[in-house]
Protein backbone atom coordinates (compact mmCIF):
# COMPACT_ATOMS: atom_id res chain seq x y z
CA UNK A 1 0.00 0.00 0.00
CA UNK A 2 1.37 3.10 -1.56
CA UNK A 3 1.83 6.31 1.30
CA UNK A 4 -1.71 7.72 -0.30
CA UNK A 5 -3.39 4.49 0.31
CA UNK A 6 -2.82 5.69 4.34
CA UNK A 7 -5.10 8.75 3.59
CA UNK A 8 -7.96 7.38 1.87
CA UNK A 9 -10.30 10.56 2.61
CA UNK A 10 -7.88 13.25 0.90
CA UNK A 11 -6.76 10.52 -2.15
CA UNK A 12 -10.63 10.69 -3.12
CA UNK A 13 -10.67 14.51 -3.20
CA UNK A 14 -7.24 14.35 -5.44
CA UNK A 15 -8.46 12.07 -7.64
CA UNK A 16 -11.39 14.16 -8.13
CA UNK A 17 -9.00 17.36 -8.55
CA UNK A 18 -7.30 15.50 -11.32
CA UNK A 19 -10.04 14.55 -13.21
CA UNK A 20 -11.10 18.67 -13.36
CA UNK A 21 -7.32 19.39 -14.29
CA UNK A 22 -7.63 17.51 -18.05
CA UNK A 23 -8.16 19.27 -20.93
CA UNK A 24 -11.93 20.37 -21.82
CA UNK A 25 -11.78 17.75 -24.96
CA UNK A 26 -10.37 14.83 -23.06
CA UNK A 27 -11.87 11.19 -23.43
CA UNK A 28 -15.06 12.56 -25.75
CA UNK A 29 -18.42 13.97 -25.03
CA UNK A 30 -19.36 10.96 -23.17
CA UNK A 31 -16.23 11.46 -20.44
CA UNK A 32 -17.07 14.85 -20.74
CA UNK A 33 -20.48 13.99 -19.51
CA UNK A 34 -19.50 11.70 -16.73
CA UNK A 35 -16.71 14.48 -15.15
CA UNK A 36 -19.65 16.77 -15.43
CA UNK A 37 -21.92 14.64 -13.24
CA UNK A 38 -19.24 13.68 -11.12
CA UNK A 39 -18.01 17.33 -10.09
CA UNK A 40 -21.78 18.19 -9.48
CA UNK A 41 -22.52 15.26 -7.39
CA UNK A 42 -19.05 16.78 -5.39
CA UNK A 43 -20.01 20.51 -4.76
CA UNK A 44 -23.78 19.43 -3.93
CA UNK A 45 -22.59 16.39 -1.61
CA UNK A 46 -20.30 19.18 -0.41
CA UNK A 47 -23.09 21.36 0.43
CA UNK A 48 -25.35 19.02 2.02
CA UNK A 49 -22.41 18.26 4.22
CA UNK A 50 -21.83 22.14 5.27
CA UNK A 51 -25.90 22.35 5.90
CA UNK A 52 -25.54 18.93 8.18
CA UNK A 53 -22.71 20.06 10.01
CA UNK A 54 -24.89 23.45 10.95
CA UNK A 55 -28.05 22.15 11.88
CA UNK A 56 -27.26 18.45 13.06
CA UNK A 57 -23.51 19.39 14.90
CA UNK A 58 -25.10 22.20 16.44
CA UNK A 59 -23.71 21.52 20.13
CA UNK A 60 -21.80 18.52 19.65
CA UNK A 61 -18.66 19.92 18.28
CA UNK A 62 -17.98 17.00 16.19
CA UNK A 63 -17.37 18.96 12.91
CA UNK A 64 -14.07 18.96 11.18
CA UNK A 65 -11.25 16.82 10.97
CA UNK A 66 -8.37 16.49 12.93
CA UNK A 67 -4.70 14.65 13.59
CA UNK A 68 -3.68 14.02 17.00
CA UNK A 69 0.08 13.00 17.87
CA UNK A 70 -1.31 9.50 18.55
CA UNK A 71 -2.47 9.24 15.01
CA UNK A 72 1.13 9.79 13.81
CA UNK A 73 1.82 6.11 12.51
CA UNK A 74 1.60 4.45 9.01
CA UNK A 75 -1.47 2.82 9.66
CA UNK A 76 -3.27 5.02 11.55
CA UNK A 77 -5.45 7.69 9.44
CA UNK A 78 -6.51 11.28 10.47
CA UNK A 79 -10.07 11.50 12.22
CA UNK A 80 -12.92 12.97 10.25
CA UNK A 81 -16.29 12.45 11.21
CA UNK A 82 -18.71 10.31 9.05
CA UNK A 83 -21.67 12.08 7.05
CA UNK A 84 -24.48 12.02 9.23
CA UNK A 85 -26.95 9.69 6.79
CA UNK A 86 -24.42 6.99 7.07
CA UNK A 87 -25.03 5.02 10.31
CA UNK A 88 -28.77 5.64 10.58
CA UNK A 89 -29.05 4.37 7.44
CA UNK A 90 -27.23 1.20 7.71
CA UNK A 91 -28.94 0.82 11.16
CA UNK A 92 -32.29 1.08 9.41
CA UNK A 93 -31.23 -1.90 7.43
CA UNK A 94 -29.92 -4.46 9.96
CA UNK A 95 -32.41 -2.94 12.67
CA UNK A 96 -31.51 -2.40 16.41
CA UNK A 97 -32.63 -4.47 19.57
CA UNK A 98 -32.24 -4.14 23.18
CA UNK A 99 -30.14 -7.33 22.62
CA UNK A 100 -27.31 -5.21 20.51
CA UNK A 101 -24.16 -4.07 21.78
CA UNK A 102 -22.34 -1.95 19.48
CA UNK A 103 -18.93 -0.74 18.98
CA UNK A 104 -16.88 2.34 16.81
CA UNK A 105 -13.74 1.56 16.53
CA UNK A 106 -11.66 5.09 16.18
CA UNK A 107 -14.54 7.29 17.60
CA UNK A 108 -13.26 10.15 17.57
CA UNK A 109 -15.55 13.38 19.16
CA UNK A 110 -18.42 10.92 19.08
CA UNK A 111 -20.73 12.03 16.37
CA UNK A 112 -21.35 8.31 15.97
CA UNK A 113 -21.33 7.19 19.50
CA UNK A 114 -24.35 9.93 20.03
CA UNK A 115 -26.51 8.53 17.07
CA UNK A 116 -25.92 5.21 18.32
CA UNK A 117 -26.87 5.91 21.86
CA UNK A 118 -30.37 7.22 20.10
CA UNK A 119 -31.24 3.43 19.52
CA UNK A 120 -32.21 0.92 21.68
CA UNK A 121 -28.68 -0.92 21.90
CA UNK A 122 -27.99 -2.33 25.01
CA UNK A 123 -24.46 -0.87 24.93
CA UNK A 124 -22.36 1.44 23.06
CA UNK A 125 -18.77 1.14 23.43
CA UNK A 126 -16.28 3.81 21.51
CA UNK A 127 -12.56 2.95 20.95
CA UNK A 128 -9.93 6.35 20.33
CA UNK A 129 -6.21 6.18 20.64
CA UNK A 130 -6.39 9.84 21.31
CA UNK A 131 -7.26 10.95 24.49
CA UNK A 132 -7.86 15.01 23.36
CA UNK A 133 -11.01 13.32 20.95
CA UNK A 134 -12.01 11.07 23.23
CA UNK A 135 -12.68 13.31 25.82
CA UNK A 136 -14.24 15.29 23.58
CA UNK A 137 -16.21 12.63 22.84
CA UNK A 138 -17.22 12.14 26.35
CA UNK A 139 -18.63 15.34 26.64
CA UNK A 140 -20.63 15.59 23.97
CA UNK A 141 -22.42 12.38 25.18
CA UNK A 142 -22.57 14.06 28.51
CA UNK A 143 -24.00 17.02 27.36
CA UNK A 144 -26.77 14.89 25.34
CA UNK A 145 -27.54 11.84 27.73
CA UNK A 146 -30.99 13.04 27.77
CA UNK A 147 -32.02 12.28 24.15
CA UNK A 148 -29.78 9.17 24.60
CA UNK A 149 -32.18 5.39 24.69
CA UNK A 150 -29.17 3.64 25.98
CA UNK A 151 -28.08 3.81 29.26
CA UNK A 152 -24.43 2.47 28.84
CA UNK A 153 -22.09 4.28 26.85
CA UNK A 154 -18.90 4.34 27.58
CA UNK A 155 -15.34 5.83 25.57
CA UNK A 156 -12.36 3.56 25.83
CA UNK A 157 -9.07 5.35 25.06
CA UNK A 158 -6.63 2.39 23.75
CA UNK A 159 -5.04 1.75 20.76
CA UNK A 160 -7.65 -0.58 18.69
CA UNK A 161 -4.84 -3.03 17.65
CA UNK A 162 -4.66 -3.86 21.23
CA UNK A 163 -8.10 -4.08 22.21
CA UNK A 164 -10.03 -7.35 23.02
CA UNK A 165 -13.85 -6.95 21.80
CA UNK A 166 -15.85 -7.76 24.07
CA UNK A 167 -17.71 -11.16 23.09
CA UNK A 168 -21.42 -9.63 23.92
CA UNK A 169 -20.38 -7.07 20.56
CA UNK A 170 -22.94 -7.52 17.60
CA UNK A 171 -22.64 -4.77 15.24
CA UNK A 172 -19.07 -2.72 14.65
CA UNK A 173 -18.77 0.57 13.42
CA UNK A 174 -15.37 1.38 11.25
CA UNK A 175 -14.75 4.85 9.04
CA UNK A 176 -11.85 3.38 7.85
CA UNK A 177 -9.78 4.15 11.17
CA UNK A 178 -6.64 2.27 10.35
CA UNK A 179 -5.08 0.31 7.12
CA UNK A 180 -2.52 -2.66 6.80
CA UNK A 181 -1.86 -5.08 9.66
CA UNK A 182 -3.52 -2.46 12.20
CA UNK A 183 -6.82 -3.50 10.21
CA UNK A 184 -6.53 -7.09 9.79
CA UNK A 185 -6.03 -7.24 13.75
CA UNK A 186 -9.11 -5.16 14.84
CA UNK A 187 -10.58 -8.01 12.04
CA UNK A 188 -8.91 -10.65 13.79
CA UNK A 189 -9.96 -9.38 17.34
CA UNK A 190 -13.80 -9.45 16.29
CA UNK A 191 -13.26 -12.51 14.84
CA UNK A 192 -11.62 -14.48 18.47
CA UNK A 193 -14.69 -12.85 20.04
CA UNK A 194 -17.18 -14.83 17.75
CA UNK A 195 -15.15 -17.77 18.04
CA UNK A 196 -15.00 -17.34 22.19
CA UNK A 197 -18.78 -16.58 21.95
CA UNK A 198 -20.54 -18.03 18.53
CA UNK A 199 -23.03 -14.97 17.69
CA UNK A 200 -24.04 -13.20 14.56
CA UNK A 201 -22.12 -9.54 14.11
CA UNK A 202 -22.83 -7.01 11.13
CA UNK A 203 -19.84 -5.25 10.24
CA UNK A 204 -20.80 -1.40 9.06
CA UNK A 205 -17.69 -0.23 7.12
CA UNK A 206 -17.63 3.09 5.68
CA UNK A 207 -14.88 3.82 2.85
CA UNK A 208 -14.15 0.33 2.57
CA UNK A 209 -10.85 0.58 1.24
CA UNK A 210 -9.81 -2.57 3.02
CA UNK A 211 -13.35 -4.30 2.31
CA UNK A 212 -10.92 -7.52 0.68
CA UNK A 213 -9.21 -7.99 3.62
CA UNK A 214 -12.67 -8.61 5.74
CA UNK A 215 -14.17 -10.94 2.69
CA UNK A 216 -10.56 -12.73 2.86
CA UNK A 217 -10.83 -13.87 6.18
CA UNK A 218 -14.06 -16.12 4.28
CA UNK A 219 -15.34 -15.43 8.19
CA UNK A 220 -17.86 -12.29 6.74
CA UNK A 221 -20.27 -12.17 4.19
CA UNK A 222 -21.56 -9.02 2.19
CA UNK A 223 -24.79 -8.11 2.83
CA UNK A 224 -25.10 -5.00 0.78
CA UNK A 225 -23.38 -2.08 -0.59
CA UNK A 226 -24.57 1.77 0.22
CA UNK A 227 -23.57 4.08 -1.77
CA UNK A 228 -23.79 7.92 -1.87
CA UNK A 229 -27.37 9.57 -2.51
CA UNK A 230 -25.18 12.14 -4.96
CA UNK A 231 -24.12 10.95 -8.44
CA UNK A 232 -20.60 11.12 -8.39
CA UNK A 233 -20.00 11.70 -4.72
CA UNK A 234 -16.52 10.82 -3.80
CA UNK A 235 -16.70 10.89 -0.21
CA UNK A 236 -19.71 8.20 0.37
CA UNK A 237 -19.54 4.52 0.01
CA UNK A 238 -20.25 2.26 2.84
CA UNK A 239 -20.86 -1.74 3.10
CA UNK A 240 -22.40 -4.03 5.54
CA UNK A 241 -21.19 -7.39 5.93
CA UNK A 242 -22.61 -10.14 8.58
CA UNK A 243 -20.65 -13.20 10.05
CA UNK A 244 -20.81 -16.37 8.88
Amino acid sequence: MTADDLKPRRELLEQWADEKRKPPDAGGPASRARLAARNAGYWIATGYRRLADRILDRGLDTAGGRREPEHDHPDRVLYVPSDWHVLPRALRYIGVSSHDTFIDFGCGNGRILHQAAKRPFRRVIGIEISPALAEIARRNLATHRDRHRCGSVEVVVCDVADYAVPDEVTVAFLYHPVANETFDAVIESIIDSIDRTPRRVRLIYNLPVQKSNVLATTRFRLLTEQRSWFIGDPGARTVIFEST
